[in-house]
């Protein structure tokens, strides 16, 4: 019975405390803006004109005996209740309540600008042409860095898609920006399938039989392309490389179209070019005239060589 009336002066002492604290002013800490690493910064601690926050207590019971059992209760009515075992020597014990009352400011971050750096950037990337990809190059700092990846007249922000192609190949720089700035190489390979350009023929496409003819493939992808033929004949030779043909000595068999086929990982060409093998043209001797054999083979010759040297001497003759 007792301990319930004291409730009530418990509760009105609590909030005459509340009422005189909740007038006392809360201090306010003051920060710079911005601050650097390295630095040096102020903290200042001021207080307002006129602001009012709640404020922690902390209560605790005073008596000269042991109290046991404290239990302490938070919110709009703190409290704390305590054990006491009473005897007959406690008729002049006194007892009393400690508030303690702590205010403190609203919490401020400090503004710290750091400097730009990469934490996951590659060196060297690899895309295939025709295909979605963009630049994975993140980078730590504050305010919180851009990052852009430039090569030529190219740009491109860290994370946008684009389609890539094979003339993005080379050396990109990727800069991470705020009050600073840092960079970095990043080297990128296009990969693509073959492009055949055209077959080369040495001296020409059309030969006469018995010349020498060389067939060479020009094709470009990335990686390198293997390069294989089909052929008209099997009688050839191949360069180490696979994409020189040499013919020694054209035959008729050599007459047709020869195929090119340049391959790699991302894809096939083929390219052909039709060699056309002409017969060699056999000249007939000419007569250079006939004449009248006399009897007896041995005055045969000796009579045509005077009558071939008299027709000789008088051709000179009236041409000069």
């Amino acid at each position: 019975m007792e301990v319930s009336c004291l409730w009530p002066l418990i509760i009105i002492s609590i909030l005459r405390i509340c009422r005189i604290h909740a007038l006392l002013p809360i201090p306010i800490v003051g920060l710079e803006d911005r601050t650097k690493t390295s630095n040096e910064t102020k903290v200042t601690c001021m207080l307002p004109a006129s602001e009012c926050q709640c404020m922690e207590v902390e209560l605790k019971i005073i008596a000269k005996e042991n109290l046991t059992n404290c239990v302490s209760h938070t919110g709009n009515l703190p409290n704390v209740t305590c054990t006491l075992d009473v005897t007959k020597d406690m008729r002049e014990v006194e007892v009393s309540c400690e508030a303690h009352f702590r205010t403190k400011s609203k919490p401020q971050r400090l503004n710290i600008q750091t400097e730009p750096e990469f934490t996951d950037c590659p060196d060297k990337v690899v895309w295939i042409e025709g295909e979605e990809n963009s630049f994975h190059c993140k980078a730590t700092g504050h305010p919180p860095p851009t990052v852009t990846c430039v090569k030529d007249s190219m740009a491109f922000m860290e994370g946008e898609t684009f389609t890539a192609f094979s003339n993005m190949s080379g050396e990109f720089y990727c800069r991470a920006t705020n009050f600073d700035m840092v960079s970095k190489r990043v080297t990128v390979s296009v990969q693509y399938e073959p492009r055949i350009s055209l077959i080369i023929v040495q001296p020409a496409a059309s030969v006469a039989e018995g010349e020498n003819l060389t067939l060479i493939c020009e094709a470009d992808a990335v990686p390198p392309p293997s390069y294989s033929w089909h052929t008209p004949t099997a009688q050839l030779q191949y360069e180490q490389d696979n994409r020189t043909i040499q013919i020694k000595d054209v035959k008729r068999a050599h007459d047709g179209f020869y195929v090119c086929i340049a391959q790699n990982k991302h894809g096939i060409q083929m390219l052909k070019q039709k060699i056309v093998v002409n017969e060699m043209e056999i000249v007939p001797e000419t007569d250079l005239g006939k004449v009248s054999k006399p009897s007896g083979a041995e005055k045969t010759r000796p009579e045509y060589f005077g009558l071939l040297a008299v027709l000789t001497y008088t051709s000179v003759y009236y041409l000069f």
